[in-house]
């Protein structure tokens, strides 16, 4: 074993502890289901920007968006505007609301005040429907499990780069330990583990842009390098592509392409396991520091994914094997051997923060939606707790025997990004900022959604990120749905207006 295998080791090694001793530290603060599902609505501003960000920026920001610039230079930098302005706007409209509204709610069926802890629960407490409850749980699970499968193909491609072993054994160690530290410690440990994971992925971004831009000779060097290459690999207006071992430019950017880029930030509107940071929050004030952290962790995490892209065109020029290893490749090219495992372990971190939190987000669904909503009303916290970790390893298995049919990290992360985009964002906002939704516009609404993020791509002739139809057909569902029936009771209306959301800038838009 060399030197940086053995650095690569101790570093794993390192990581692992620390995410076991973070579960173990935490399990003992599981009391509730609440505790393990959203934390006891104990996180701080730091904290839950942090995880968010974390959580939302996996695997792809170091294999797939590296090599997206790599290939086809600065036309992918449309797809981190649309990121960074989904984020900004999800912690202004929706943050604040949905942590006073899933906490200051009412179960339906008792008439009683009851915080809603899942997104299920919150959709069926706001429009008094179990039809909600089990529709939104097996949309989550649907789409959940290809999310996490995705995460393990990068983790068996991290673990045949580094450590010579099969796909299988890399698939198979990192579903163990995000498995066993998620069981654990739940909510809390998924969280703070997110803290150490994202200050990991940022420090690893941050000095490898640093030290291969030194390498190149520094900016004006490195523009000259890419002109070199091909003029176009700087416009995001142009579509260039790597071609027999040279850039050829095409034609200018399609605007279906410039939409689909954008639309990435419509999904944050609809994910459950960064709305489940927004239900964890302490404070719905604390939204307003958050969003500005939240921008700059994207523009300096994404911005830096793109320049190591750009970074590799001029240090490799068209020799790199794999695109999708650009990070990787400059870290085993520029830094001492002692340090590479070291940064390689930022790919692991970028994998596992995003896995750990829908691993808890799967596993309360099933307990909390299914088990209690349908099986067993009667269920005590504790017994939910058992059960929520019980499902931990149930959906592990699923996503590892997905992981193991293969496919690509960067397609199977947009499949299921676009498919909790279409299914929750438009049912959430209407749920937050309209009286007048009903529970079958909510219903139709999440079909509509859903049904069309999954047929679209059988039947799209133009490239259209299937988000975009997707998302349209949600908000039409939502509408139609409306008006298929009566309006909302007056106890819906009467509990929707008696959650009174702190009066702060980020609360401006009034209810409809």
């Amino acid at each position: 074993m060399d030197s940086s295998t053995t650095a690569s080791v101790v570093a794993f090694v390192l990581y692992l502890v620390a995410m076991l001793v973070i579960g173990v530290w935490f399990m003992r603060q599981n009391d509730s289901v609440a505790d393990f599902a959203i934390g006891g609505r104990r996180l701080g501003t730091f904290t839950a920007t942090l995880s968010a960000k974390a959580t939302d920026s996996s695997s792809w920001v170091f294999l797939g968006l590296p090599g997206a610039f790599y290939v086809s230079g600065m036309q992918n930098v449309w797809m981190i505007v649309g990121l960074t302005v989904g984020f900004y706007v999800s912690w202004r409209v929706v943050a604040g609301r949905l942590r006073e509204h899933s906490e200051l709610g009412f179960d339906w069926r008792s008439g009683q005040r009851s915080e809603s802890v899942t997104l299920p629960a919150y959709l069926a407490n706001r429009f008094h429907s179990d039809s909600l409850r089990l529709v939104s749980a097996v949309f989550i699970m649907l789409f959940y499990v290809v999310y996490l499968g995705s995460g393990l193909v990068a983790t068996g491609l991290m673990f045949s780069q580094v450590f010579g072993v099969s796909n299988t054994t890399g698939i198979l160690i990192g579903a163990g330990v995000v498995m066993l530290y998620s069981c654990l410690g739940g909510f809390l440990a998924s969280s703070y583990t997110d803290v150490v994971q994202g200050i990991l992925m940022f420090v690893s971004l941050a000095v490898v842009t640093v030290v291969a831009l030194v390498s190149v000779g520094g900016p004006v060097a490195l523009a000259q390098d890419i002109a070199g290459e091909n003029p176009d690999l700087a416009s995001p207006f142009v579509e260039v592509a790597l071609d027999g071992g040279e850039w050829v430019s095409g034609s200018p950017v399609a605007v279906v392409a410039i939409v689909s880029a954008l639309a990435w930030g419509l999904g944050y509107f609809g994910q459950p396991h960064i709305l489940a940071r927004f239900m964890g929050l302490r404070t719905a004030e604390s939204t307003k520091g958050a969003r500005r952290l939240g921008v700059f962790l994207s523009v300096t995490l994404l911005g830096f994914a793109g320049v190591i892209g750009m970074l590799a065109i001029a240090y490799f020029g068209p020799d790199l094997a794999n695109p999708e290893n650009a990070y990787a490749a400059l870290v085993d090219a520029l830094l001492p051997s002692w340090m590479v495992g070291i940064f390689l372990a930022g790919i692991l971190a970028a994998i596992m923060s995003t896995a750990d939190s829908q691993l808890v987000v799967a596993a309360t669904t099933l307990s909390e939606d299914f088990y209690r909503a349908f099986v067993n009303r009667a269920a005590t916290d504790r017994t939910l707790v058992r059960i929520s970790r019980v499902t931990v390893i149930l959906v592990s298995v699923v996503a590892v025997a997905i992981a193991l049919r293969g496919g690509t990290v960067l397609g199977l992360v947009s499949y299921a990004w676009a498919g909790f985009g279409a299914v929750f964002g438009p049912v959430v906002l209407a749920a937050l900022y309209s009286r007048r939704t009903t529970w079958r516009g909510a219903l139709v609404g999440m079909l509509a959604g859903g049904l069309t993020v999954v047929v679209y791509p059988l039947v799209d002739t133009i490239g259209l990120y299937e988000l975009v139809p997707g998302f349209a057909a949600g908000l039409l569902g939502v509408w139609a749905g409306n008006r298929l029936g009566p309006g909302p009771s007056a106890q819906v209306r009467e509990q929707y207006d008696a959650v009174r959301v702190p009066a702060t800038d980020t609360e401006r838009v009034p209810a409809a």
